[in-house]
This record gives C-alpha cells, structure tokens and sequence, in this order.
C-alpha cells in the first residue's frame, strides 16, 4: 500500500514514527511537506504567502504518487488549510481514502467528518490503527471496526473505542527521518529525538487536555529504556553524522535518576551538543550537573507567566517564582544557555500584569524570552473559562473547531491590545539593555512610545539570518525557505508538465 503523509512546515517525529512502523510492515510511505512561506504560526504576511502557495505542487506532487491512504497530521492551525488541500485531491483521486489525525481531528472528531473530503479521523495514538488501516485499504476491504479510528459512512459515523497507550515504547522502530532528509538534505546536521511521551502537568491552555481525557486513568508520562535512545543515537550519528541534538520532550529531567544514568551512556557513545525543554519545577543542582555531563548547551524553561494569581487562577501552573529564578540561575552559572517561553494575552490580564512580567525577566535576565500570543484551542479548560468571563461567546466558541481564536479576535478595546503589543517590543528590547535601562523604561513607563504594530516579522527574519550555532529550528527556517523559494522560481514549478497530475489521475496505486 502506497501511504503519502501531508503535513506544514516543521519537522513532525509522529509522522516518522508512523512511517517507520508502515515501513515495518512492508508499506510504502512518502512525505508531502506544505512549507507555508509567510503562513506559519511565526510570520503571517498574507500577500506573500498567496503568492508562494504550494497548493498546485503538492496535488502534483500526490497525484504522481498515487496513494491509496493519504493521512494528513492536523495541529488547529493547519485545519483550513489541510481541508482544503483535500478537496483538491479529493476531486483528482476520488478513490483515495484520506484520514486526518492529530490533536485537533482527536479534539473534534464529529466536526472533522462533516467534510465530505475526509473519510476518517484518527484518535489519540496513531501507530497501530494507521497500520491497520493501511493493511485492510491494501486488502481492497475498508475494515471500519479498527480501534481509535472513527469513519464516515453514508448512515453516519462510525465511531470506535480507544485502545490502551504503547505501554513499551522501546516495541516502536525508529522514527523515519528519510521522510524529511530526502527533501531537506540540510536537516541531517541536526538531529531531533524523543525520550519519552507525554507530560504530568494540566495547564489550562494545554492541547494535552484533550489527550488526557481520551485516556482516562492512564500514565501521563511514559520514558523509553535509556540503551534503546542511545542504540537510536548511535545508528543516527553513524548514518548521518550530526552535529546537534533537540531533545523535543515536553519534560526531559522529569526523572533525575534516569537523566543521570543517561547522561553517563550519552557523554561515552554520542558527546553532540543538546538542546531540551523541561519545566523549572525539575531543575536542581544534581539535574544541572547532569545537564552539563552530556553536554547541554541550551535549555528552554517553560514559564509561561510570573505573575502569580495569572499563573495559578489562569494557567493552572504551580511553580513559584522563587523555583522558576532558581533553574534560571542554575543554568545560567553551569554556562548553559536558558531560554523561556512566556504567554501573553490571558483572559484577565492586567497592564500592571504586563509591567510586572516586564519587571520580573529584567532582574532574572534568561538568555532569550520565546514571547507567544494565546491561542485558545478546542476542547481545553481555558476556553469554558473564557466563556465564563465574557472574553469568548458561543459564536467564538463554535469557531474554535474550525479555526483557533487569535487574541486580537478577543479584544474588543483596540488601546488595550495595541498595549499588549507595546509590552511584546519591551520584553524583546530588554535583552538588549543593561539591567538599569529596563528598570527605567519600565518604571517611567517609556514602552508608551514603542511601536504599535506587530514585531513578530521582525523575530521571524531575525530567526532566519542568526547565527546561532546551538539553535536547530533558527537554522532550519532558514533552510525551509531558502529550499522552497528556489523551487518556486524553478523552471519545473514555472512549466510543469501538463500529463503529470493527469497521469496521476487515473487511479490510486496500493
């Protein structure tokens, strides 16, 4: 069976993990990868992404290919564009069955089969029911029993009950890296992996939500053997000598006695530099040795507010401020670079909210501030907060499952948002700053004069031409754009050759 993934943009281990076990079974598997040039979640400029729209090229792309299962991987702000890359193929290939999976399909499952392009939404872990699926569609038998697997039929839908987790993640092959390396060669030199699925918080905001309660009852966190991550390394280091690994866990140093294990085996047989994501609530001296064992140079921290009654009214996050100062200190004197992801845009959120923030990463100083405007997803706690404090109604409510709510859509006082925008410039300016200018640009209130408009191209291009040697997805942006700009002046995309998605029309190949 011929499987070709659709996905935007960045690198997706799920969908390697997906090929790998396909690929296992003696499937057939191809990536086509949406780049979404001024589309993604870090630079929106709607002219030019028009203009460098790859929609023709993926159908080509597709239709060439000839699937007989073509899986789309749907985060809430590919939805539209996912649905309308379907249609398309939809209309050339109409025998190929196409399902979506992913937190949003997982999240709103009846609102995705509403669309007659979709066929079947995926729920939850996707390894063994997308198997499954490809076995029975190999077969020339649509099997629609197949748990986590909810179809579309003409007398309604389908709706199936979900397995347990993998318990054993050490049972799955390694996750298909050719998927992205045949068409960005580039991204061998940096290496992305994960150690364990899953994260023991419950913050508001969280797409985790929606995959904690698919799963009741179950193990939030679960950690691969330590000789199966590194039998993972070797083999990667040998096949393509990298020279930088992300570790994506939401919580690496969650278990300290398995990091300092780790941290032994990793030092003996790999030594790359690493970057990871933790919370702060897991930072302490032994966890920072550690760290710099297995030579960590880069560590993102996930703060998100330091603002207290925001932070644990709002977020439902329940670190303090002296344990969040603390890991900053502690990276920052082991000689590891601490970033910190923070939000702005909660329901509630005061100015004095903001100028307390501003004060609070002034004195800290963590290496860089990663500043996301909320996002409100389906199906999360804070949306039925937001509808309970006015900020979302129905109507922005039911839109959630077709499109998340930017927070510009939820800010009805144009002088309160432009604000807020002020505060983002302040929060970028400080890094620059000696610690007595912030104090004073915060203290006189000069961030009144800042610019009122977005500085989010500005951090998009600066992303794009840094030369940041530790920093995989700054040098990736880069390596997307520069890719699919030269393919969209390339004689291929100018004159393609008309037979070619005729050719691919004829029918799906298995």
């Amino acid at each position: 069976m011929r499987v070709m993934f659709v996905y935007g943009a960045f690198e997706n281990l799920g969908i390697e993990y997906l090929s790998a076990v396909l690929k296992s079974h003696h499937h057939t598997t191809r990536l086509a990868l949406d780049p979404l040039l001024f589309d993604d979640p870090f630079l929106r400029l709607p002219p030019l992404a028009r203009f460098f729209d790859h929609q023709k090229s993926l159908i080509r792309e597709i239709a060439e290919f000839g699937p007989g299962l073509l899986a789309f991987s749907v985060p809430s702000c590919y939805y539209k564009k996912a649905l309308s890359l379907a249609n398309a193929v939809k209309r050339i290939l109409p025998s190929v069955h196409v399902t979506f999976g992913g937190i949003h399909p997982t999240a709103v499952p009846e609102t995705v089969l509403e669309n007659d392009c979709v066929d079947s939404v995926v729920l939850g872990e996707g390894e063994y029911p997308l198997l499954e699926l490809a076995d029975c569609l190999g077969r020339g038998r649509l099997d629609t029993a197949i748990r986590n697997i909810w179809f579309r039929q003409a007398g309604g839908i389908v709706k199936n009950p979900v397995r347990p987790y993998i318990s054993n993640l050490d049972e799955l092959p390694y996750p298909d890296k050719g998927l992205y390396y045949d068409i960005l060669p580039r991204y061998r030199k940096g290496y992305t992996v994960i150690t364990r699925r899953g994260c023991t918080g419950g913050c508001s905001y969280c797409c985790l939500n929606v995959w904690h309660a698919l799963y009741p009852g179950q193990p939030r966190i679960r950690i691969r053997g330590i000789e199966n991550v590194i039998r993972e390394l070797r083999e990667a280091k040998e096949r393509y000598n990298f020279t930088q690994l992300r570790i994506n866990d939401d919580l690496f140093t969650y278990d300290k006695n398995w990091l300092r294990d780790f941290a032994k085996e990793y030092k003996r047989h790999i030594g790359t530099p690493v970057w990871c994501f933790t919370s702060p609530a897991y930072v302490d001296e032994e966890v920072v040795r550690s760290l710099e064992k297995m030579s960590c140079r880069q560590v993102c921290l996930g703060i998100q507010s330091p603002v207290r009654a925001l932070r644990e009214r709002i977020l439902h996050r329940y670190v303090d401020n002296e344990k969040n100062t603390r890991a900053i200190q502690l990276l920052k004197a082991a000689g590891i670079r601490c970033l910190v992801d923070t939000i702005m845009g909660f329901p509630g959120e005061t100015e004095d909210d903001l100028v307390e923030t501003a004060r609070y990463y002034n004195e800290t100083r963590p290496d860089r501030i990663c500043i996301f405007w909320l996002i409100y997803y389906p199906r999360t706690p804070l949306v039925e907060m937001a509808k309970g404090m006015g900020v979302l109604d129905e109507t922005q409510c039911a839109r959630l499952e077709c499109e998340p709510t930017h927070l510009a859509n939820t800010i009805p006082d144009r002088r309160r948002y432009l604000r807020k925008i002020q505060f983002h410039w302040l929060l970028l300016l400080i890094h620059f700053v000696p610690r007595r200018w912030g104090k004073w640009f915060i203290d006189k209130r000069a961030y009144r004069f800042l610019p009122k408009w977005s500085p989010s191209p500005l951090e998009a291009l600066f992303t794009a031409v840094a030369r940041d040697r530790l920093d995989i997805p700054r040098k990736r942006y880069y390596v997307r754009y520069w890719h699919f700009m030269k393919k969209r002046f390339s004689r291929e995309h100018i004159f393609p050759k008309k037979d070619s998605v005729v050719s691919g029309a004829a029918g799906t190949r298995r």
